[in-house]
């Protein structure tokens, strides 16, 4: 991931922002993408300051190069997808 925070700040990305609790704890989320629409497959996000991807696999959300918690990134791109009417 050769993105920052500092290269995001300077891109004109209208960074879209919220909250999502997630095991009795809470993430703040912002997404990078210039837009959503309904077919999308893949979303990139920052999450709690670290740039993660998600991707779309039959009807189910994954992190891009990660197994791990497989549940928590399923549930934020429900959430994302609930919010925007993916």
């Amino acid at each position: 991931m050769d993105e920052t925070i500092d290269t995001l700040a300077q891109n004109d990305i209208p960074a879209q922002s919220f909250r999502i609790t997630y095991k009795s704890r809470d993430f703040q989320i912002r997404i990078l993408e210039k837009e959503l629409f309904k077919d999308i497959n893949t979303i990139s996000i920052l999450l709690d300051g670290i740039v993660q991807k998600l991707i779309k696999n039959q009807g189910k959300w994954y992190f891009e190069k990660s197994n791990s918690d497989e549940e928590f990134a399923n549930d934020i791109g429900r959430s994302i997808s609930l919010r925007y009417r993916l």
